[in-house]
C-alpha cells in the first residue's frame, strides 16, 4: 500500500501547531499509520514564521504568556518551556529560579518556543514512521492531477524554485495576506512596506527622520516603539482613518465566566442569535462584575483621542478589563454565533462594530501604553485620525493629507495596517490570487475563502468540499469569524490533524497480540 504524503504549504506557527497537533494524535497508533510530511516555508527559519521572527525585544505578545500555546488542550506548555529558559543559567536550581519581569514577553521569545516545538515535533513524527522533508521554498501554484498513481488523484505542488511535488493531503498554512499598498507607494524611496521583522525593515530609517505610521494597531505600536528607541530625534506619528488604537489590557483574570458561557449555550440552543441579544449577553455579565456595556465602550463610543484611552484604562481598568475578559471568554463560540447571525447583521458587525470588537479581542500590554503615554508627553509621538491619502513629495519624503483639511510632510512612511483577509489585495502573483483566479478558492463576501465549518476543507467554485485540501488561519475568517489568534489556530490545527488520521488507524498499541 502506497503511503501517503501530507503537504502543509507554510512553515510558521499554524504549521507548528498542525505538526505538534498530528503527532499527538498518532502517538497511540500502530505503526506505519503515519504519513509523510513535506513543509514549505521560504522564510530563514521553520517555526516561528514572520509573526514571530527573530525581532526586537519590545515587540511584546498581546497576551500573557501563561495564555500562550500551541496546543489549547496543555495551554500552560510555553510557560513551562519559558521557566525552563529562565532557570538555565541556574544549573536547574528550584530555589533559583526566575520567572519573567513581566506578563508580557517579546515576540521573538515565543519563536523561540515555536522552533524548538517544530523540531520536536517533527522527531516525534520521525519515532511514529513519518519522515518530514523541509522544502525552503514558497508554493507558487496547487494542481489537483486526476489519473494518480494507483488509481488516486494527488495535489501537485510548484515551488518558486520549479520543483514539483505530489501530496496526497494539502494544509494552507500561511497565515494572513500581507499588508495592503492602500496609497501605492511600494517602490518609493523611503517607504516601508512590510514592517517585519522589525530590526531589519526599519533599520534604514534616519535617526532624525520625521515618520509617518500608517495605522494605530498593535503592528504600529510595535513600529513606533522600535523607531522610539533607536533615534531619540525622531517624532513619530501613528495615522489611521477612526484613530482608534487597541485598548489597554488591564485585567489578567482567566475565570470562565459561568453565566456569560451558559447564556451563549442557551443563545446557540434556540436556534439563532441577534446582534441585540449577544450585547445583553455581554452587558448583562458586566453588570454583574459591576460595570456596564456602555461604560466599557465609552472611549471608543465617545471618540476619545489615544492618550485620554490609555490614561484612562491605567487609572480605572475595570470596565475595559472585565469586556476584555467577556470578549475572550466567547472564544470557543465565535464561529457558531457567527454563523448563527442572518447575513446583513454580520456585514453591520463588521461595518460599524469590528474595530471596537479588535480593540477590545486584542488590547496591548500595559507596558506599551506607559511607554507610547510617555513618548506623547515628550512630544515625541503624535496620533491623528482621518488620514485620506499620502502621496510621494516631488522634493523627496511624503505628503498626507486628513479629512479635516490639514496637511503634513513626514521624511518616511511605515506601513502598518496590519494583516488583511481581503483575498483581493493579494498579489497577483501570489498562491492565493492564482487559487482564486482558476476557481480552487472562492472568495467570501466576509473575507478569506470559503470552507466547510466543520472540517476547514476548502469549497470549490462548484460549492462542495475538497475532501484532501484544508485551510488554517486569516482565510477562514469569512466562515468562523475570528481565527487568527493562537488559540484559534491551534484549536483549528488540532480539528484538522484528526481528520488526517483515519478513524480505522485509531488501535491503542498492545490492544492486539
Amino acid at each position: 500500500m502506497k503511503k501517503r504524503t501530507i503537504a502543509v504549504v507554510g512553515g510558521g506557527a499554524a504549521c507548528t501547531a498542525f505538526l505538534a497537533a498530528y503527532a499527538r494524535r498518532l502517538s497511540g497508533d500502530v505503526a506505519g499509520a503515519a504519513a509523510d510530511v513535506i513543509v514549505f516555508e521560504p522564510g530563514k527559519s521553520f517555526g516561528p514564521g514572520i509573526a514571530y521572527a527573530e525581532d526586537a525585544d519590545t515587540a511584546l505578545l498581546n497576551r500573557p504568556y501563561s495564555a500562550m500555546s500551541v496546543d489549547y488542550g496543555d495551554p500552560g506548555q510555553f510557560r513551562r518551556w519559558l521557566h525552563r529558559q529562565t532557570s538555565a543559567g541556574d544549573g536547574g536550581d528550584p530555589q533559583a529560579r526566575r520567572t519573567p519581569r513581566s506578563h508580557f514577553v517579546s515576540r521573538s521569545l515565543f519563536g523561540q518556543y515555536l522552533e524548538n516545538v517544530f523540531c520536536q515535533s517533527r522527531e516525534d513524527l520521525r519515532l511514529l514512521g513519518a519522515q518530514v522533508t523541509l522544502v525552503p521554498s514558497a508554493v507558487v501554484d496547487l494542481a489537483v492531477e486526476t489519473g494518480g498513481a494507483g488509481g488516486s488523484d494527488g495535489h501537485v505542488l510548484t515551488t518558486a524554485g520549479g520543483e514539483r511535488f505530489v501530496a496526497d493531503e494539502v494544509v494552507i498554512a500561511f497565515g494572513s495576506i500581507a499588508p495592503s499598498d492602500v496609497y501605492g507607494l511600494a517602490g518609493t524611496a523611503g517607504f516601508v512596506a512590510q514592517p517585519y521583522p522589525l530590526v531589519s525593515s526599519l533599520d534604514e530609517v534616519d535617526p532624525s527622520a520625521e515618520v509617518l505610521v500608517l495605522g494605530a494597531g498593535l503592528t504600529a505600536i510595535d513600529v513606533a516603539v522600535v523607531l522610539a528607541d533607536a533615534g531619540q530625534e525622531r517624532r513619530i506619528t501613528l495615522a489611521s482613518r477612526s484613530g482608534r488604537i487597541p485598548d489597554v489590557r488591564t485585567d489578567l483574570g482567566t475565570g470562565e465566566l459561568p453565566e456569560l458561557l451558559a447564556g451563549a449555550r442557551r443563545l446557540l440552543a434556540r436556534g439563532g442569535a441577534s446582534l441585540r441579544s449577544i450585547h445583553e449577553l455581554v452587558d448583562s455579565a458586566l453588570r454583574l462584575g459591576g460595570t456596564s456595556m456602555r461604560e466599557a465602550l465609552l472611549p471608543y463610543t465617545d471618540s476619545w483621542s489615544a492618550p485620554e484611552l490609555m490614561r484612562h484604562r491605567l487609572e480605572n481598568p475595570l470596565p475595559g478589563g472585565l469586556a476584555q475578559r467577556c470578549v475572550g471568554a466567547l472564544t470557543p463560540f465565535y464561529s457558531e454565533l457567527w454563523r448563527s447571525l442572518p447575513e446583513a447583521s454580520r456585514r453591520l458587525f463588521l461595518r460599524d462594530h469590528y474595530r471596537t470588537y479588535n480593540c477590545l479581542r486584542n488590547p496591548m500590554p500595559v507596558t506599551n501604553a506607559h511607554r507610547l503615554l510617555g513618548l506623547h508627553e515628550e512630544g515625541r509621538l503624535g496620533f491623528a485620525r482621518g488620514i485620506t491619502h499620502v502621496t510621494a513629495a516631488a522634493g523627496g519624503g511624503f505628503t498626507a493629507s486628513f479629512t479635516d483639511g490639514r496637511t503634513g510632510h513626514y521624511d518616511a512612511v511605515v506601513n502598518a495596517v496590519g494583516r488583511t483577509n481581503n483575498t483581493a489585495a493579494a498579489s497577483a502573483s501570489s498562491l492565493t490570487s492564482r487559487l482564486v483566479r482558476n476557481g480552487t478558492f472562492v472568495s467570501h463576501p466576509l473575507g478569506g475563502i470559503r470552507v466547510d465549518p466543520e472540517t476547514n476543507q476548502v469549497r470549490g467554485s462548484a460549492g462542495a468540499a475538497f475532501p484532501r485540501l484544508y485551510v488554517l488561519g486569516d482565510l477562514a475568517s469569512g466562515e468562523h469569524f475570528h481565527v487568527s489568534s493562537m488559540e484559534l489556530v491551534a484549536r483549528q490545527a488540532a480539528k484538522v490533524a484528526a481528520q488526517l488520521v483515519p478513524a480505522s488507524d485509531r488501535l491503542l498499541v498492545g490492544a492486539v497480540a
